[in-house]
C-alpha cells in the first residue's frame, strides 16, 4: 500500500494566527533537528565504524540459551568463536535487511513489511542457511 497525503494541498484551511505566531513557530521548528536528519547521520556513523552492534553480553546470553537447548553437554564457547559467530550473524542480518529493503523499494513503498522478509526468504531459495 502507497503512503498518500490524505487530503490535497489546496483544501487545508488556513489558521488565522498572526504573523509573529506564524514566525515563532518556524523558529521553534527549525531549532529542533529533524529525525530524518538524525537518522542519515547515524547510518553514515554506522557506515564508517567497524564495531560490532548487537552488546556482547546479550548477545553471549541468546548463543548460551541456544547451545543449552540443542547441545546439552556443550557449557563453554571460546571469546574468539563468539566473536566469529557474531560478526557472522550482524553481517547476515544487515544483508538480508538490504536485500528486503530493496523488495520493499521495488514495491513502491518506504515501510518495511514482513511480506518482503517472507519474499526475501524465498528468493533466497532452499540454499539460505535461513531456510534449511
Amino acid at each position: 500500500m502507497v503512503r498518500r497525503k490524505s487530503q490535497p494541498r489546496s483544501n487545508v484551511q488556513v489558521s488565522s494566527s498572526t504573523p509573529s505566531e506564524k514566525s515563532a513557530r518556524s523558529r521553534r521548528r527549525e531549532d529542533k533537528p529533524s529525525r530524518k536528519r538524525r537518522v542519515l547521520k547515524d547510518i553514515i556513523y554506522l557506515k564508517k565504524t567497524t564495531h560490532l552492534l548487537i552488546p556482547r553480553a546479550s548477545f553471549l546470553r541468546l548463543v548460551r540459551q541456544v547451545f543449552i537447548e540443542l547441545y546439552s553437554h556443550i557449557y563453554r564457547i571460546q571469546v574468539i568463536a563468539l566473536e566469529a559467530l557474531q560478526e557472522a550473524l550482524e553481517m547476515y542480518m544487515v544483508q538480508f535487511f538490504e536485500d528486503s529493503l530493496l523488495l520493499t523499494s521495488h514495491a513502491k513503498r518506504v515501510t518495511l513489511q514482513w511480506e518482503d522478509m517472507i519474499l526475501n526468504r524465498r528468493l533466497r531459495g532452499r540454499a539460505d542457511i535461513i531456510n534449511k
